[in-house]
């Protein structure tokens, strides 16, 4: 979720966020681009709630961006409105190791069967990275 907010609050309180956000969502049910754009624009690019972006929804028990290509056959909807090319800390290092060490990140990540929210958490504060980092 680092590309996605900054600064998060509690848990309790990002998960109210990703709640109200995904009632606003549903609220205005977008079928179309038109639609969806107009649930994007409906706060300021930088105005998150409680730390999280106001485009994080949760739908069938999954949290995710209705703006992102893989829900839109491709179509980037977050383009000029968010921060598309952040990475946090962890991707950026793990972009640059071997296949093996990745691979070893990932089992290491399998291991601790964390929910979507500690995970992304810990990932974007680099909490996982500096563990894994220390059993190396």
């Amino acid at each position: 979720m680092g590309c996605c907010g900054h600064h998060f609050h509690s848990k309790p309180l990002i998960r109210e966020a990703i709640e109200l956000n995904t009632l606003e969502f549903l609220q205005l049910n977008p079928q179309t681009k038109t639609e969806l754009l107009k649930f994007r624009e409906r706060a300021p690019r930088m105005d998150l709630r409680y730390g999280v972006c106001r485009n994080l929804i949760k739908i069938n028990n999954q949290i995710l961006c209705p703006l992102h290509p893989k829900q839109n056959q491709g179509l980037d909807l977050r383009k000029n409105h968010c921060d598309i090319n952040h990475l946090c800390q962890t991707a950026k290092e793990f972009q640059d190791w071997d296949s093996k060490k990745q691979e070893s990140f990932l089992q290491f990540i399998q291991t601790k069967n964390l929910l979507a929210i500690s995970y992304s958490v810990q990932m974007d504060n680099n909490q996982l990275l500096q563990e894994f980092k220390s059993l190396q």
